[in-house]
């Protein structure tokens, strides 16, 4: 089983007269248990995103390179994968354990459901900060395998038409 830890930082989050510098950071690992020294960092810097908004961008872009490897279009097969977050808001909202109230939200929340349910065999599950291997490169306490940044504008995932 392949794991995905995803993080969003939003720098400025609370000064709402201020644009928000928002990215993602996505931690990338071929099997599980996780070794910290065998992980793949992929990141992106998102624009004027609140946090929880880069949260799930987060999530929508490891479903993306978790379709691209379905897709074949990425090396690398996927028998299921794991996606760990330390965002019980979106975890909770994802998996219809919390209602989604706003507007934004909802509407990122639909799209990650969608890809999962088309996808199958992925599993969305909390874990705390500091074992977000993603949370604590965006934090820079940890040193990855390689790093690799994203294009610059977060894109729909696939099969999101």
């Amino acid at each position: 089983m392949q794991v995905f830890y995803i993080d969003g930082q939003s720098q400025g989050n609370e000064q709402n007269s201020l644009p928000r510098k928002a990215k993602i950071a996505i931690a990338y690992a071929e099997s599980y248990p996780v070794d910290p020294g065998k992980f793949r960092i992929y990141w992106q810097p998102i624009g004027d995103r609140t946090n929880n908004e880069a949260e799930y961008y987060a999530l929508l872009k490891a479903l993306e390179l978790i379709a691209e490897k379905v897709e074949g279009k990425v090396p690398g097969s996927i028998g299921g994968a794991l996606v760990r977050s330390d965002s019980k808001l979106v975890v909770n909202q994802v998996n219809g354990e919390w209602r989604v109230e706003d507007e934004r939200l909802l509407e990122l929340s639909s799209q990650a459901r969608a890809v999962i349910e088309k996808l199958g065999s992925i599993r969305l599950e909390w874990v705390p900060r500091e074992e977000n291997y993603a949370g604590l490169w965006l934090e820079g306490k940890l040193r990855p395998f390689s790093v690799e940044r994203l294009r610059e504008q977060p894109a729909k995932p696939s099969g999101l038409s």
